[in-house]
């Protein structure tokens, strides 16, 4: 019998996978990143992903891929809280970039979500990550960025006097305001970083399509929308920060590529996705097709085969795990 659990923990949504001699469960719920969240969410984001699940007395292995895991005694504060709630089971927690490497001897990983990280591994085993600082020191690149760049944009525009304009308007109509004067107290009241990373989804839009949200742009009568220059210029910023981290990993590493894009806000991006491989001529880039959970109950495969295996090895393509798309969520890190 084959009992196993993986984990996707990201910024905003944790997904848990378990599979049982090939019958799956599958749950989602917050986030159980406990850099964003603290341990007492964390514990309960995590309690309501396993309550889903059934008994699991019979669980021979776990592996969790989580945003923020980057110290060991946050690798050994989620280990304890697993082992805790799975407590027949070998545990294992990893970095979340490194499911998304899945039948790659090498490459990089590059994540734009809730927050943004870069992590790379060579042929030989050597690791090499860049980012992943968190919001008050970093993140440049993520949902969460840009709409905070947003929302700096529209607030400088109301301390000139100055009327809305597209990007200004589509964010007040998504945070569902009135007028700008109501903007900053919305910030403070609403600080979570999960909310704003979904605003980002409006700028980007801009950027895209240049959708006419109400906003007087300048554009005449029946003028077809094009990509909003101030939309497109906070992109364009983000584009350059997540092009940065790659190429940090990628020089630091010695490797050619390829570079994966991962992240809910990136995978559903592709005008980003567009800037990124403008921005790294002749790196293959490829955006994350299959869902990074099944990594995660692929290593928790091999940690019940084998529990001195080396978790940081390469994940090798299993046919039975059918590809599935990419989660939807503005994800996760950290």
């Amino acid at each position: 019998m084959s009992d196993l659990l993986g984990l996707d923990i990201g910024g905003s949504t944790t997904r848990a996978l378990r599979c049982t001699d090939g019958v799956r469960r599958e749950t989602r719920t917050g986030s159980a990143n406990l850099a964003s969240v603290g341990d007492a969410r964390a514990g309960a984001a995590l309690d309501a992903a396993l309550a889903g699940l059934g008994d699991l007395s019979g669980v021979q292995a776990v592996c969790a891929g989580a945003a923020g895991a980057d110290s060991p005694a946050t690798v050994a504060r989620l280990t304890a809280m697993l082992a805790a709630r799975v407590p027949r089971a070998r545990v294992a927690v990893v970095h979340d970039t490194e499911l998304m490497l899945a039948g790659l001897a090498e490459g990089v990983a590059l994540i734009s979500g809730t927050g943004s990280v870069a992590w790379g591994r060579r042929a030989d085993g050597t690791q090499v990550r860049a980012g992943g600082w968190g919001y008050l020191l970093g993140d440049e690149g993520s949902g969460w960025w840009v709409a905070r760049e947003a929302v700096r944009h529209a607030l400088g525009r109301h301390d000139r006097d100055l009327p809305p304009d597209a990007v200004t308007a589509a964010l007040l109509q998504d945070c569902g305001l009135p007028h700008c004067d109501a903007l900053l107290d919305h910030v403070y009241g609403r600080p979570e970083r999960q909310y704003w990373a979904a605003r980002a989804d409006a700028v980007a839009r801009l950027a895209d399509t240049g959708a006419d949200v109400g906003a007087d742009v300048g554009a005449g009568p029946g003028a077809a929308p094009g990509p909003d220059p101030v939309a497109a210029d906070l992109l364009g910023r983000a584009a350059d920060a997540l092009a940065g981290l790659a190429r940090c990993v990628l020089d630091r590493l010695e490797i050619p590529g390829p570079v994966v894009l991962g992240g809910g806000f990136a995978v559903h991006r592709p005008v980003l996705q567009d800037l990124l491989r403008a921005r790294l001529p002749g790196v293959p880039l490829t955006v994350l097709r299959t869902d990074p959970v099944l990594g995660a109950l692929r290593l928790a495969q091999d940690l019940a085969h084998d529990p001195a295996h080396d978790l940081a090895h390469d994940l090798a393509h299993d046919p039975a795990h059918d590809p599935a798309p990419a989660p939807t969520d503005s994800e996760d890190h950290p």
